[in-house]
């Protein structure tokens, strides 16, 4: 009996959350904003409040493909500050302000709170705002991995950035800048500015040029990239 009551008692005290869950069964929106379990850290998790979370390809094709989240919670790029820190967490304490992608990690992020282990995150620059913060992990990453780890950039390269306008894109002239390369993006024509701005040296607008012959005689989008190379 004095088990029972302290499992009654617990129940009533367990906190709630506001989290947009996925809900197969409602229809037509089978995304779902209601009150659910606060969840708790374990001893190598920290307990993050969310202030903001960005959407991205990832949450949308998971959701398409049906490759739904443990939680039933999507949102991978989040930013937000440390609540509670679980024993074995040595990087972050409660009132760090943190940022991460928690897509490899059960996603989670559209809710008022989540758990992380350290490894999806890092500590927010104090000059970055939470909404742009949470902008970064995935598009940024993806650009990072493009750029170094797999085409392995080098100064004074050509690098030909399509659709320099998107999340990726956006981060990929960037970075082709900061490691020495000649960027050339290709984007529509309201955009023309803002790629020359992130620091492109030329933009094709392919609502006007077919990019694909642009210099180079080259009727092949592969032959292209490999010139580019």
């Amino acid at each position: 009996m004095k088990e029972f009551e302290e499992d009654v008692s617990t129940l009533k005290t367990k906190e709630k959350m506001k989290a947009i869950v996925y809900n197969k069964k409602n229809y037509p929106e089978k995304l779902v904003c209601c009150e659910i379990d606060k969840p708790v850290p374990n001893d190598n998790e920290v307990l993050i409040k969310v202030h903001a979370v960005s959407l991205n390809a990832a949450d949308y094709r998971s959701m398409k493909m049906g490759l739904i989240p443990a939680g039933k919670i999507f949102g991978a790029d989040i930013a937000g500050r440390v609540e509670k820190a679980g024993k074995n967490i040595s990087l972050f304490k409660p009132g760090d302000e943190v940022m991460g992608d928690l897509a490899s990690f059960g996603f989670g992020g559209l809710a008022e709170y989540v758990t992380a282990p350290e490894k999806a995150l890092i500590i927010k620059p104090r000059p970055v705002s939470f909404d742009d913060a949470a902008a970064l992990p995935i598009a940024a990453m993806t650009a990072l991995q493009a750029l170094r780890d797999k085409a392995c950039i080098q100064k004074g390269q050509k690098v030909l950035i399509i659709g320099s306008s998107g999340g990726v894109g956006t981060f990929a002239v960037q970075l082709a800048k900061y490691y020495g390369a000649e960027v050339t993006g290709v984007c529509s024509s309201k955009n023309v500015q803002q790629t020359l701005s992130l620091g492109a040296h030329y933009v094709i607008d392919y609502t006007k040029e077919k990019f694909t012959k642009k210099e180079t005689g080259m009727t092949s989008f592969w032959e292209l990239m490999e010139i580019i190379r």
